[in-house]
């Protein structure tokens, strides 16, 4: 499994803000996409660690569509 570079990431921790990512923008900071295993991102991965050493903890949206009639 590759391992993510988390220098940016933890840049952003240490300022103490929360903030948010799209995978772009993840990829572009570590190299790596967003894990799909929501589970895994949350609790056991790289980047789920350097986020609770630092008071953090990773939320994710999901995205929503929704369906509307058509007249």
């Amino acid at each position: 499994m590759a391992t993510p570079k988390l220098d940016g990431i933890i840049r952003q921790l240490n300022a103490g803000e929360t903030f948010s990512m799209t995978n772009n923008q993840y990829k572009k900071s570590t190299g790596l996409n967003i894990p799909k295993d929501t589970n895994y991102l949350i609790k056991r991965s790289a980047v789920a660690q350097k986020a609770r050493e630092r008071g953090f903890k990773i939320v994710v949206h999901e995205r929503e569509i929704s369906f509307e009639k058509v007249e």
